[in-house]
């Protein structure tokens, strides 16, 4: 069985990425239209200011943490392919015929 760390690591990798991505991009116009439809502008701001907060340090770990994991499974697919020997690596070894095997004219 083969181990699939490698690549459960890559598509963590790549999830985490495209969702810090979008987070960077989405989140903040979806927040900011939604306080904006407030009446209370107070209760607004301290939400706003406490989700800002929040999602500036998911920001700031996400994406490279998605990047950190890509490399991480590329370096465990090197490394892998390097510590199995494949077929054809193999030395060559000559095969002698049996002495019975062996054609009678010398």
């Amino acid at each position: 069985m083969r181990d699939s760390m490698p690549k459960r690591t890559l598509w963590w990798g790549i999830g985490l990425s495209v969702g810090g991505a979008l987070l960077i991009l989405v989140v903040p116009q979806l927040m900011y239209s939604a306080v904006s439809l407030q009446t209370q502008p107070e209760a607004g701001q301290t939400a706003l200011l406490v989700l800002e907060l929040a999602l500036n340090i998911i920001r700031q770990l996400v994406l490279p943490l998605g990047t950190a994991l890509i490399a991480a499974s590329l370096v465990m697919f090197y490394l892998r392919g390097r510590s199995e020997p494949a077929d054809d690596d193999r030395p060559k070894r000559w095969v002698l015929p049996e002495p019975t095997e062996r054609g009678t004219e010398r």
